[in-house]
């Protein structure tokens, strides 16, 4: 009985001290695994940060290569003869962009690229207001990107227009409030010479006032129709 008794304490105690092996070992292995998969994955990221890096540069450049491509292609289109590469158009942070430009003299050219060596879209008076939709910083100063109609956009040179608004402003379009006459005179006693609908946007001209007090507007149609139209009948833009 006494040697049984014994036995069984022995196994006790090395069940025991087995189970103490245990609880002091693990957690130590646990923790230097834990380590050394922190370390591989500090060492993964600081070999990707490099490349990450080098990916972002190039993603930049192939993106402002694509603008210039683009716009090569857009001076192609509109007739324009690349005589440099088409400009970069970059905002003007110091100024901030204006969102019209009005002409300052009687002959302002737009061309189809921000140099006067592009071809010429088109040509405005005086007080001409113009959309500006971009610019472009080039050797010789500020080139405005702007609306000359809904369908053709063209560059004019900063040193041809001003931001300020002129008092004298020329409006360029008329646009029907109804369906409208445009006569041959600036009076109703006048022919007729066309009739157009209601929303028709007219090339603006000039403008009289007749011996009635009536203001008339010298407008042209699509057609090529030139006469007059009641300005009560109308609004200019």
């Amino acid at each position: 009985m006494y040697t049984m008794k014994k036995k069984l304490l022995a196994t006790i105690g090395a069940v025991l001290g087995l189970s103490l092996l245990l609880t002091i070992t693990v957690p130590s292995t646990t923790k230097a695994n834990s380590n050394l998969l922190l370390a591989s994955v500090e060492w993964v990221q600081a070999q990707l940060n490099p490349i990450n890096t080098k990916v972002t540069a190039l993603e930049k450049q192939v993106a402002e290569q694509d603008a210039i491509i683009k716009q090569l292609q857009k001076a192609v289109a509109e007739g324009g003869t690349v005589v440099t590469p088409p400009p970069t158009t970059t905002p003007d942070e110091s100024t901030g962009l204006p969102t019209t430009v009005y002409t300052t003299s009687s002959n302002v050219k737009v061309h189809s690229g921000a140099t006067r060596d592009y071809k010429v879209l088109a040509t405005f008076g005086a007080n001409k207001g113009l959309k500006v939709i971009d610019q472009h910083k080039a050797a010789t100063g500020i080139w405005y990107r702007v609306e000359v109609s809904a369908t053709v956009k063209g560059w004019v040179f900063s040193g041809d227009v001003t931001t300020t608004k002129p008092s004298n402003i020329v409006p360029s379009q008329v646009v029907t409030k109804q369906a409208v006459n445009i006569r041959k005179g600036a009076t109703t006693n006048y022919k007729s010479l066309e009739l157009v609908a209601k929303g028709t946007s007219l090339k603006y001209l000039d403008s009289f006032k007749n011996a009635n007090g009536e203001i008339w507007y010298n407008v042209q149609t699509a057609k090529g129709t030139k006469g007059w139209v009641l300005s009560t009948l109308t609004e200019v833009k």
